[in-house]
Formats: C-alpha cells, sequence, structure tokens
C-alpha cells in the first residue's frame, strides 16, 4: 500500500471569538496554514482582539503536541555541540543579571537547553519545565539539569517551590493559557524576585509587512502574538514591575535575519530560481539590508525581550 498523503481540514471560521487575555470580542484577522512545518494542510484562524489587540489562534487544536514533530528539535549530539552558538544566548543572562544577584532560576520551555547550560555554568541553579520527552532526557542526562517533563506547566509551576528567576524564552507564545500561568508568577518569586520573557513581536516592522506569511506567526504553534503591553498591564496588576525592554538585543536581531531570509526563500520559490535570477535575488538582498536598519529603531524588532521584577 502507499503512503497516504497529508489529510486536508476545511472548516469555516467564526467572525468573531473571546478574546482568552481580557474577554473582549475578537474579530477575524486571518486565517492561514502551518507554513513552517507543514504538519496538516489546514488552515488556522487568527483573530485581533478589539479591547486589548492580543491576536490569539481560535479554535486551539486539541492535539497541539502534533504540531511539532520529531524534527522541530534539533537536539545536539554531545555538550560541545551545544556550547556552539551560546554567544547568541548571552543576552538572557546579561539581562537576567542587570537585576538580580540570586540564583534559583526555573526555566519554562528550555528546548534541549541551550540557555539552561549557559545559565548552570554561569552559577545559577537551574530547573527546568519541559514538554519534549527526548529534549527533557538531555537536560537531565547530558547537562545534568532538574528538567521536569511536563504538558501543564499551570499545575506544575502551582505545586513547585520559590524561585528567584522565572523565564520564558520564545515559550510564552505557544502555551494555551499563559495567562493562568501569568497570574501565578508573583506568588513563585521570592521578594525582588525577577520574570523575564522573549516572544515575537506583533508591532514589529516585518510582521506589518508579511502578515499572515510571517515565518514568526508560525501556526498553529504560536497560540498567541502577545503585544508587550499587553503583558505589561496583566503583569502590574499582579505586582510585576516592567523594568527592562528592548526590541534590539541579539535575541530580536537573530529574528529579524530569519525572518529576512524565509521571505527571500519564499519570493525564490514563488517565481522559480530561473525568473527569481541574479537582480531579484540582488533587489531583495537590499531589501532586506534597509530592513534590519529599520528594525534597530525602537519598537520595530521582530522580538522583544521584557524583564519583570516582583514589588
Amino acid at each position: 500500500m502507499g503512503t497516504a498523503g497529508p489529510i486536508t481540514v476545511a472548516l469555516k471560521a467564526a467572525p468573531q471569538a473571546s478574546c482568552p487575555q481580557c474577554r473582549g470580542s475578537g474579530s477575524l484577522l486571518f486565517s492561514v496554514g502551518d507554513l513552517n512545518q507543514r504538519v496538516l494542510e489546514q488552515e488556522f484562524d487568527y483573530y485581533r482582539c478589539r479591547n486589548c489587540e492580543l491576536i490569539f489562534l481560535s479554535p486551539i487544536p486539541r492535539d497541539l503536541g502534533a504540531f511539532y514533530p520529531p524534527s522541530y528539535y534539533a537536539i545536539p549530539q554531545s555538550i560541545e555541540d551545544l556550547k556552539s552558538g551560546t554567544e547568541h544566548e548571552l543576552y538572557k543572562l546579561e539581562a537576567i543579571r542587570s537585576f538580580t544577584s540570586k540564583w534559583r532560576l526555573l526555566e519554562i520551555g528550555p528546548s534541549y537547553g541551550r540557555f539552561a547550560f549557559l545559565a548552570k555554568s554561569a552559577g545559577f541553579e537551574v530547573q527546568a519545565f519541559e514538554m519534549d520527552r527526548t529534549c527533557c532526557g538531555f537536560l537531565n542526562d547530558v547537562i545534568g539539569i532538574s528538567a521536569l517533563h511536563t504538558t501543564d506547566v499551570i499545575e506544575s509551576l502551582r505545586n513547585s517551590g520559590s524561585h528567584d528567576v522565572i523565564a520564558m524564552w520564545h515559550s510564552v507564545e505557544h502555551l494555551p493559557d499563559p495567562w493562568t500561568l501569568l497570574d501565578l508568577v508573583h506568588d513563585k518569586l521570592t521578594p525582588g524576585g525577577i520574570l523575564a520573557i522573549a516572544s515575537p513581536n506583533p508591532g514589529s516592522l516585518q510582521f506589518r509587512i508579511f502578515g499572515k506569511s510571517w515565518v514568526h506567526v508560525d501556526a498553529p504553534r504560536h497560540v498567541q502574538l502577545i503585544p508587550p503591553d499587553v503583558l505589561t498591564q496583566r503583569l502590574s496588576s499582579n505586582g510585576l514591575k516592567r523594568v527592562h525592554f528592548t526590541t534590539c538585543d541579539q535575541g530580536a536581531r537573530d529574528c529579524n535575519g530569519l525572518g529576512w531570509q524565509v521571505w527571500r526563500q519564499s519570493l525564490s520559490r514563488r517565481f522559480g530560481e530561473r525568473s527569481f535570477g541574479k537582480f531579484m535575488d540582488f533587489a531583495s538582498l537590499q531589501l532586506a539590508r534597509i530592513g534590519r536598519c529599520v528594525e534597530m529603531l525602537p519598537g520595530l524588532g521582530a522580538a522583544y525581550t521584557v524583564v519583570f521584577r516582583k514589588t
């Protein structure tokens, strides 16, 4: 028997949906397929809240984990492989060290643990919550970090002890219910403890240009695209003060570069390499260079890093 092709599911999008953050009314913004992993030939509906401007997926697939194929995690073969590229993680360590001298750190969603390894090497006592079982094994057995395999991070945080630092590097947008989790953070931080978050920036230049085709939409794995002001307002009401914000650090620059790279690759596929030609390749490269310059203006980078301190 031959191998069956991808399953196609056609659903009609609802014109409105309730915002998971403020319960306001959200209008359909766009429908888009899984452009990055192509696990399923299905379109997913994203809405923008009229009240808080959160962009959110509705409905969320019941088995969201199925959209993370084994190839999603490029787990290193060794510690030496893991060490390569850690210079791109230093901005995270710098953001944390600027606001605390305490050392008990919980990372939520570390993947295979490049930052966790860096933090451990810098002297932090690191714990982790990770949904991927293979990544969890690598964290525990190779890096030597206490990593809990869990698909319910809310319950896991609720049952955990206190932490000086909670870090969520490009994981908050993956969570079906980040708001309940974030509401727990204040009680789980020690006095003066900090919460550090990095996430795709829906106010970015790239999202304004590319819209639903933006690589960092990453449907359906990115369940929500969260404006940083929404995070600030929500966490401020829970006793956390914003002390740092940027869209120009190394993490943002890496996300900027990936966005332009994928855009140029999609142009080449769309027109064909022969039609795309040297001139179009040169023109797209120059536009990307201009875009990268514009993205260094405040608020326009493809990702933001924000730090909050418990008051």
